[in-house]
């Protein structure tokens, strides 16, 4: 941009020297000849002062035009001084001229140009060989080409430079709002997380604190009335205990790690039914694929709270749990024979809705429905990753 301003100043400079050399001939014209062959010089010369002041950029047509307008002043003028002109100072702003036009690489503004400076050689035929005149005028052709050019890399230099000063702005704002992004996923991300904790701590505690709480509440009344069955309901208690500490083992390593597949979900479902008393129909149907950690976790946390689900509601004395995969998706079946019936509508509690939601979060689906015999059936549906390996 400096660098532009500079050579503003320098095209100024150029010009301001140009016309003050136009206005000192001027003068001499006027001192030396008639008013009428100086007015001719005049009107000439305002042509000049104008082209060099505008940006109007002279077209083919407007060279020539002027071209034949220039030679016939300069014949119109030694035709009234009926005596030789010396017409190389009307010439030579000309010539100047027609080098600027020429280095935009207007080849008729060349051969006019070759034709002015071939008139002013022949002018000054009359004192010699023009050697000086040839070597001048050379300067000044490629003087000037070689300034168009540095002018042109110049401009495309200040292009490419604001270019890169708005892409610069434009990945400024891009970073700015990828910072902005980053931070919104970080909340959501930890927002995420605590709603899994939540669910992860309901689905696998809750049910042992609640056995604890009402047993202790019973407790209270059985000191009292019968300490022979308190006894009892305290080695309840302690097994109730124990479960709840095993459970929360098992979240703290599911956490961090726990067996995946079709061979984790069948010994978490004989865990709790085992502990439960209740009788388990485990099928698992084909070969599996390793569905990877984020399917995992959503089948071991759904058949987790399905089955405690079943344990704390349903009074049921069996449980059916099936998996299939086809190529597109895996399926969890959970079917009971507890005293659930269609006409009884199903209450969605807060581990329901974090079951539909684990699911719903991973683009599947969980459905629940009656069974004809009684009980309640649950269907759960994920479709595979792509990052799933082969099956086996």
């Amino acid at each position: 941009m400096q660098k532009s301003q500079d050579f503003s100043k320098y095209l100024f400079l150029f010009r301001l020297l140009l016309s003050m050399i136009i206005i000192y001939n001027l003068t001499i014209y006027y001192m030396d000849h008639s008013f009428l062959v100086w007015l001719i010089f005049f009107i000439t010369m305002c042509f000049y002062v104008a082209m060099l002041w505008s940006n109007f950029r002279l077209t083919i047509m407007h060279i020539v035009i002027f071209t034949v307008f220039l030679f016939s002043m300069i014949w119109l003028s030694a035709y009234i001084s009926k005596e030789p002109q010396d017409y190389n100072s009307v010439l030579w702003a000309w010539f100047v001229i027609l080098s600027f036009i020429s280095s935009r690489e207007q080849k008729v503004a060349t051969v006019v140009l070759i034709i002015v400076g071939l008139v002013m050689l022949n002018s000054g035929l009359d004192n010699g060989y023009p050697y000086s005149l040839i070597i001048v005028l050379a300067s000044i052709y490629f003087g000037i080409h070689s300034l168009s050019r540095y002018i042109r890399v110049l401009k495309i230099n200040s292009e490419q430079l604001t270019e890169l000063e708005q892409v610069h702005l434009e990945l400024q704002r891009t970073y700015k709002e990828l910072q902005d992004s980053t931070v919104q996923s970080i909340r959501y991300a930890a927002l995420t997380e605590r709603t899994r904790i939540a669910g992860e701590i309901h689905d696998g505690l809750g049910h042992h604190f609640t056995s604890l709480i009402v047993q202790m509440q019973a407790l209270k009344w059985m000191i009292k009335q019968d300490p022979d069955r308190a006894e009892s309901t305290v080695d309840q208690l302690l097994d109730v205990s124990r479960q709840g500490l095993a459970e929360v083992r098992s979240v703290v390593k599911d956490w961090s790690v726990h067996e995946g597949g079709v061979e984790g979900l069948q010994e978490l479902a004989s865990q709790i039914t085992h502990r439960a008393g209740l009788e388990l129909h485990f099928d698992s149907q084909g070969t599996f694929s390793i569905w990877g950690e984020v399917i995992d976790s959503v089948l071991y946390r759904v058949l987790q709270e399905s089955l405690t689900n079943i344990i704390r509601h349903a009074e049921a004395s069996t449980v059916d749990v099936t998996i299939t995969e086809t190529a597109q998706h895996v399926q969890l079946s959970i079917a009971d024979d507890g005293k659930y019936r269609r006409e009884h509508p199903l209450q969605y509690g807060f581990g329901i809705q974090n079951m539909i939601r684990r699911c719903e979060t991973i683009h599947g689906n969980c459905t629940f429905a009656a069974r004809p015999q009684g009980g309640l059936w649950i269907k759960v549906t994920l479709p595979l990753s792509n990052t799933s390996l082969p099956k086996n």
